[in-house]
């Protein structure tokens, strides 16, 4: 049997009825926090963690020590779909024949598919400047991470405004796009609660990346998100990495000031001449990074010069198979 303090580490109850539920990630981040929350039938799961031993094992040990069948699991509801949000989902719902709720735009974003997915991205990094030799290895690192979930199709989808029953209240659907296109926050009123998943993290500035898959303008809708959440009334801010903290108006303040900055930077890296998104991100964060690490530069980068774009800032001009962007008077 674990020592009480290692289960008051793995589970700790963050409000009467609420448990955060503490997952190990294999990355810088190191751990997912997903939330059990009492409901009228049973519990609701928000989040699961990757499809890992370390995962599967932690969630079903923080369950038993809080002795919660997973058959008492009647809702397994994802924020947005990377991996570490939902690789579990289909191991849960075969455990609990809870039904899986999600965003629609997220669930295009998972359902099964052939084995040819991976092809669209090498055109599309391509054309925004990777070179050859760095191609192959940034691909390789999606085919990595896939290990970590299944492909599943939900059982309900959730919108923007959907309301969810909850002890002591209603959890309200918040539809946040920017670090994923259907990314879901979800506001407790009559706690003054937030569960912010990766849209509010207290010490970290999530990835705003515009990717092959993706279109429009992340950028602009994450912030124009972020503006939506600052009139709520919140206590405490429940994010999927890092500890509970408050003071949300102050921490939108001051990621707004810090993608302004970002975008400023990425404007005047195209003084001399244009550039492509790769050049751009490497002006921004150096060529030390990883290939995976790349991936994310290069969308992030993209996603301001769009934002960038649309405020008539920037321009693009297409040459040599490449996408260029240029500054506009």
């Amino acid at each position: 049997m674990p020592e009480p303090a290692a289960t008051a580490h793995l589970a700790l109850e963050v409000s009467p009825g609420i448990w955060q539920i503490r997952l190990p990630l294999p990355f810088p981040v190191g751990v997912l926090n997903a939330y059990l929350l009492r409901s009228p039938d049973g519990f609701l799961l928000l989040d699961c963690g990757l499809k890992t031993r370390a995962c599967r094992a932690a969630l079903a040990l923080a369950l038993e020590m809080l002795a919660v069948p997973w058959k008492a699991i009647r809702r397994l509801v994802i924020s947005h779909v990377h991996p570490d949000h939902f690789g579990l989902a289909a191991e849960v719902r075969e455990l609990s024949g809870a039904e899986i709720l999600m965003h629609p735009a997220e669930a295009a974003l998972v359902a099964p598919r052939g084995d040819d997915w991976l092809a669209p991205d090498g055109a599309w990094f391509k054309e925004n400047g990777v070179p050859p030799d760095d191609l192959e290895e940034m691909l390789q690192t999606w085919v990595g991470v896939a290990e970590f979930f299944d492909p599943i199709e939900p059982d309900g989808l959730l919108h923007d405004g959907d309301r969810l029953p909850v002890e002591g209240g209603e959890l309200e659907v918040i539809c946040t796009p920017g670090h994923a296109p259907g990314l879901l926050v979800f506001y407790f009123p009559a706690r003054r609660l937030l569960f912010s998943s990766d849209h509010i993290v207290e010490k970290i500035t999530p990835n705003i990346g515009l990717h092959a898959r993706t279109a429009g303008n992340p950028l602009g809708q994450y912030l124009a998100s972020l503006d939506r959440l600052r009139p709520l009334e919140i206590d405490a801010i429940l994010p999927s990495h890092g500890h509970v903290f408050r003071g949300h108006r102050e921490w939108i303040a001051a990621t707004t000031e810090h993608h302004r900055q970002r975008c400023e930077r990425m404007r005047a890296a195209l003084d001399a001449a244009p550039r492509t998104a790769h050049q751009v991100a490497l002006a921004e964060w150096g060529d030390h990074l990883s290939p995976l690490n790349q991936r994310f530069a290069v969308a992030e980068a993209l996603a301001h010069l769009e934002y960038l774009r649309q405020q008539g800032r920037v321009a693009t001009v297409r040459t040599d198979g490449l996408l260029r962007w240029r500054k506009t008077s």
